[in-house]
């Protein structure tokens, strides 16, 4: 079992103190506390691979408005993976040139609005690292 605020801070301290990182998605707390140590260790290499840019992002040229931005100019990170037979996402959103983060994590009811919010196409790509 997983402490939430420790998840965050460790989130945090993955991405440096120059980013202002909010943390989203409906269950979020009790989606980490069911996390196995194990898990949340590989969110926190996907974390630093996405950071070291070795993961690619999913890019959309749309230019629908998010928040108070443009489609087109986010990142958008994809992870999946399952507790218990469950499917949920990590969705992390870094707008480009800018410090803010999001960082969704959600079952797939709240991965398919926020995909929507989005613009994102379903068959976007991403290794499963699960």
């Amino acid at each position: 079992m997983v402490d939430s605020a420790e998840f965050k801070k460790n989130i945090e301290l993955l991405l440096s103190q120059d980013y202002n990182v909010e943390f989203l998605g409906g269950n979020f707390d009790q989606i980490v506390l069911s996390l196995s140590d194990v898990k949340a260790e590989k969110m926190y290499i996907w974390i630093r691979s996405v950071i070291e840019r070795e993961v690619q992002p999913i890019l959309v040229g749309s230019t629908k408005p998010y928040k108070g931005w443009k489609v087109n100019e986010l990142l958008t990170f994809r992870y999946p993976f399952s507790i218990e037979n469950t499917e949920y996402r990590i969705l992390f959103v870094k707008v480009k040139n800018s410090i803010y983060v999001e960082f969704h994590l959600g079952d797939h009811k709240y991965y398919d609005k926020v995909r929507k919010d989005l613009n994102l196409k379903e068959d976007d790509s991403c290794a499963d690292y699960d």
